[in-house]
């Protein structure tokens, strides 16, 4: 009984740790780190990008980024984002060389541009999604990237399959602690 016991707690102890591991998806592109997660009905994408390389070696700032391939939506804002792009504009179009200006993706992607934001870690950006069935599995990310001159872009646009990972709901892990501590009184109980 004892070893049913173990093997249940070792059991549970690593889906616990399945659980912690799975909660953002990254994608590391010319020296900056993208990282993302879907809770509820907000994305949120972290950016590290204090030492871009490759075609970005020379960027200093970021002035837009675009997600399409969300499943579909009917709305969509910017709840969070680093200081100077919580005023960007969203757009459903396409992000290109010129910005948020190339063909419509309406309800199912979009574009935020605006006043360019320095490079830095931990830039973190929320989306929170209202309406239709948002399903932001695997989008595709695009950024436009600046140099010092401030005007001129710098490098490729990326164009990348953004893993996101779910992160579990809270009742998920309300459950599984319930369920270790149940187990831990019946063991104890068993033992005396």
């Amino acid at each position: 009984m004892k070893s049913l016991i173990r093997s249940t707690l070792l059991g549970a102890l690593l889906g616990a740790g399945t659980l912690v591991s799975a909660q953002a998806g990254t994608l590391a592109y010319q020296g900056v780190d993208f990282t993302s997660s879907w809770s509820g009905n907000v994305l949120t994408l972290a950016i590290d990008a204090s030492n871009p390389t490759g075609s970005w070696a020379d960027a200093t700032t970021l002035g837009a980024l675009q997600l399409k391939d969300l499943g579909n939506f009917d709305s969509v804002a910017l709840t969070s984002a680093p200081q100077g792009a919580t005023h960007w504009t969203l757009s459903s179009n396409e992000l290109n060389a010129n910005g948020c200006t190339g063909g419509s993706h309406a309800g199912t992607g979009l574009c935020f541009s605006g006043a360019h934001v320095a490079l830095t870690d931990d830039m973190v950006f929320q989306f929170t999604f209202s309406g239709g069935n948002p399903n932001p599995i695997a989008p595709q990310l695009k950024v436009n990237m600046f140099g010092t001159d401030g005007d001129r872009k710098v490098g490729s646009l990326m164009g990348a399959q953004l893993p996101v990972a779910a992160v579990p709901e809270p009742q998920t892990y309300a459950m599984l602690l319930g369920g270790l501590g149940l187990m831990g009184l019946m063991a104890r109980r068993r033992k005396r």
